[in-house]
């Protein structure tokens, strides 16, 4: 008696859509090939990929060809050969190796009449492939056209919405466009006002925490923690402030979407703060290189001391980190002989030092005011604000009563002024601009916060010369002899203006005034 065949079928649709071509409608015509050619189907031979590119469908094919190889089937059954795969002649050849290892093995499709036993499949399944695979680039082609068409006319293409935008319906047409989310850009500027007022990333983070502040996504919808609140981290906040995103613009394949007719990125989609705005917060927060996990812990348990590589060694210049004695006393000791290096060691008790460094610093400097430096091509600004201008006068050209005399000579205007800017050298703007807090004020803050990276990044710049010299064996109480400190404000406000500086102009910010 002859052995049934067995066949399995593979189905598979790129997106999920009620149509003609649907999983139902393929498995529907799948197995009444196989109930008329007489092929037993086992529900563990039916290949479903719902949602899966013909161009990357290699796991559900792999899976169906292991299945032929192995002899558990006799027949793959697709709907169409650009179901199976739009991968071309690579995929071909996959499928035709298979079956030239295993006699009897067949490959049929239902909708296009290929079948591996027939004269010249080979040819016909050749161009069924060429034709599949082109018609894949032809989809790329028509996708990417479609995205750059909409981003050129500033509507939304879809995917991830940045934070602090909202999709809404495109009021100048089809389509949508983003605009500002009330409540999420409230966090954003929020967030970036209290940064450059000084305070830390990490203090703003453990606030929006605190308060219960809802992250794009609210919970965690997989993992270990899988329905707990998601939390803000230091790393997600700081990549919403300083993404082009805040500034309304665009990303088109891996580049910024620009002006065809200044090359300038182009803003798309109203800002969430202005560029000056940017240059501050990205000056203030910098992307740190990644590190590894022994460096994180090491950087761990230095961070929580005030002086953790401020303060150095008298005798041989290396830092000093904090170390635990064992008894629960924290110390800074000289770093030199972990790393090899030779040195008689120093050491100091932690607390007695923080706070006579703090004592002295707030003596000497803590009545000063705070100045904050901001470097930023000022041209950039001047370029955002005449484009901007252009764009207005362009659109009030389209209005039935314009005056388009004078708006072209508006027009005129504007661009010469661009065409100016753009043609001279950039140099960097360094503004000193008064905060309107003391360094003592700061400190009272940021010290109720328990804020201890903040208050060395409030010392660290403003201290010259800390270093500690060895002291006597059986000594109680720090020796003031034995540390030297010299205070040096980075910005003291009054610095007058020097034109000649390498890194650009140096402008001082009055309490008010404007650049």
């Amino acid at each position: 008696m002859t052995r049934q065949l067995r066949a399995a079928l593979y189905l598979r649709l790129s997106v999920s859509k009620d149509d003609s071509t649907s999983l139902t409608v393929q498995e529907k015509d799948l197995r009444a090939r196989a109930a008329a050619e007489g092929w037993e189907v086992l529900p563990e031979h039916v290949i479903c990929e719902d949602g899966v590119s013909g161009a990357k469908n290699h796991t559900g094919t792999a899976r169906a060809l292991d299945l032929l190889r192995r002899g558990e089937v006799d027949v793959l059954l697709a709907w169409k050969f650009d179901r199976w795969s739009r991968a071309g002649i690579p995929a071909l050849g996959r499928l035709m190796e298979v079956l030239a290892e295993v006699p009897g093995a067949r490959f049929v499709t239902v909708k296009d009449s290929v079948d591996s036993a027939a004269p010249f499949w080979g040819v016909i399944a050749s161009i069924l492939a060429t034709i599949a695979e082109q018609e894949r680039e032809n989809v790329r082609t028509r996708v990417r056209a479609s995205i750059a068409e909409r981003v050129t006319v500033g509507r939304w293409t879809g995917g991830p919405l940045p934070y602090g935008y909202m999709s809404a319906p495109n009021p100048d047409g089809s389509g949508r466009v983003l605009v500002h989310s009330p409540a999420e850009s409230a966090i954003v500027t929020e967030a970036a006002e209290r940064i450059l007022n000084g305070e830390s990333v990490y203090a703003v983070v453990r606030d929006l925490n605190d308060r219960e502040v809802p992250t794009r996504h609210a919970v965690h919808k997989t993992g270990p923690r899988k329905g707990q609140r998601r939390e803000w981290t230091v790393q997600a906040l700081t990549q919403i402030l300083t993404a082009d995103t805040a500034l309304g613009r665009v990303t088109h394949h891996g580049q910024l979407f620009r002006d065809d007719e200044t090359g300038l990125p182009a803003e798309v989609w109203p800002p969430l703060f202005d560029l000056e705005t940017f240059h501050r917060l990205a000056n203030r927060l910098r992307v740190r290189k990644p590190i590894s996990e022994d460096s994180r812990r090491r950087r761990r348990a230095r961070s929580n001391r005030l002086l953790s590589g401020v303060v150095s060694c008298g005798m041989c210049g290396a830092p000093l980190y904090p170390r635990s004695n064992g008894g629960g006393t924290v110390g800074y000791a000289c770093s030199a002989r972990s790393n090899g290096r030779t040195c008689a060691g120093v050491s100091v008790t932690a607390d007695l030092l923080d706070a006579y460094v703090r004592e002295r610093f707030l003596d000497e400097i803590g009545h000063l005011e705070i100045v904050e430096r901001m470097e930023i091509v000022a041209d950039d600004v001047d370029l955002a604000e005449i484009e901007r201008a252009m764009r207005q006068v362009k659109d009030a050209m389209d209005a039935d009563d314009a005056d388009l005399a004078s708006l072209a000579a508006q027009l005129g205007a504007l661009k010469a002024q661009r065409a100016e800017i753009t043609s001279r050298p950039k140099r960097p703007t360094v503004r000193l601009v008064p905060t309107g807090e003391t360094y003592a004020a700061a400190w009272e803050r940021m010290s109720a916060a328990d804020d201890v990276e903040g208050l060395r990044a409030l010392l660290a710049p403003n201290v010259a010369i800390l270093c500690v010299t060895k002291g006597r064996r059986g000594a109680h109480g720090l020796d003031a002899s034995r540390v030297t400190l010299v205070t040096q404000p980075v910005h003291v406000s009054g610095v007058q203006r020097d034109e000649a500086a390498t890194s650009g102009r140096v402008v001082v910010m009055a309490e008010g005034s404007a650049a």
